[in-house]
């Protein structure tokens, strides 16, 4: 009962640090001690060391061996390759939601769109991007595969950094509400490759969002040397 309470604490300690990480609440190269997050989270070291290991496999966090734990800085090698998992996924399942989409399920999407479309007017970035999540997730239900969006959640974290801050702007908000719009008229159509296409270019923005916030935010961003992550290191090593 004991090991089962443990690893419940360490994924509790987990989900949230993986929160405010993606979320920016904690910037790249914030020292993760050890000792403060077990007076944080009132629990021993034993579940903080295993959520901290956790996060640095996901790259999110940095751990140097007799240094300390750090949140990564956002390597955009990890963002490129959450876009090419999501567009390969996503795009395939689309195709697959434009086959099948019914009355009900075509209702849920334009449900979806007009509540986004609510928190972005209302500046509600997190249920907006949230709303964001619930359109993805739906469309990969409707192909007949929501279990997969398991798997692209925990693929995208990187990506998942550079969208938080992106949606900060209500320039983008508005232009993904717009891409989002002609990805559902196109599903809502029955038109497969039209869905694929518009969904592609969605996806695909990502790569001009890195550029506007790589010239504006260059320190949540690695530095040529920060490129490659240190070694993850084992237990001994996480900072005290």
């Amino acid at each position: 009962m004991s090991q089962i309470r443990a690893q419940t604490a360490a994924m509790q300690v987990h989900d949230r640090l993986r929160y405010e990480i993606v979320t920016a609440a904690l910037p790249p190269r914030a020292p993760l001690s050890e000792q403060d997050l077990t007076a944080r989270f009132g629990v021993s070291r034993t579940p903080i060391r295993e959520a901290l290991l956790k996060l640095a496999e996901e790259g999110l966090v940095d751990i140097y061996p007799q240094h300390g734990s750090f949140v990564a800085p956002i390597r955009l090698t990890d963002v490129y390759d959450a876009q090419f998992v999501r567009e390969s996924l996503e795009c395939a399942a689309i195709a697959l939601a434009a086959e099948k989409i019914d009355a009900e399920q075509s209702r849920q999407l334009s449900a979806v769109l007009d509540r986004q479309n609510v928190f972005h007017k209302v500046g509600d970035n997190d249920r907006f991007f949230d709303a964001d999540e619930e359109m993805h997730a739906v469309l990969m239900a409707i192909a007949g595969h929501a279990q997969v969006w398991r798997q692209v959640e925990s693929a995208k974290a990187q990506m998942d950094r550079v969208r938080h801050l992106t949606v900060r702007r209500p320039l983008k908000r508005n232009a993904v509400l717009t891409e989002h719009q002609a990805i559902i008229d196109r599903v809502l159509k029955r038109d497969a490759p039209g869905a694929v296409e518009a969904l592609r270019t969605h996806l695909r923005g990502v790569f001009q969002s890195v550029d506007i916030l790589v010239a504006e935010n260059e320190a949540f961003f690695a530095t040529e040397a920060e490129a490659m992550p240190p070694p993850r290191g084992r237990m001994a090593g996480l900072r005290r």
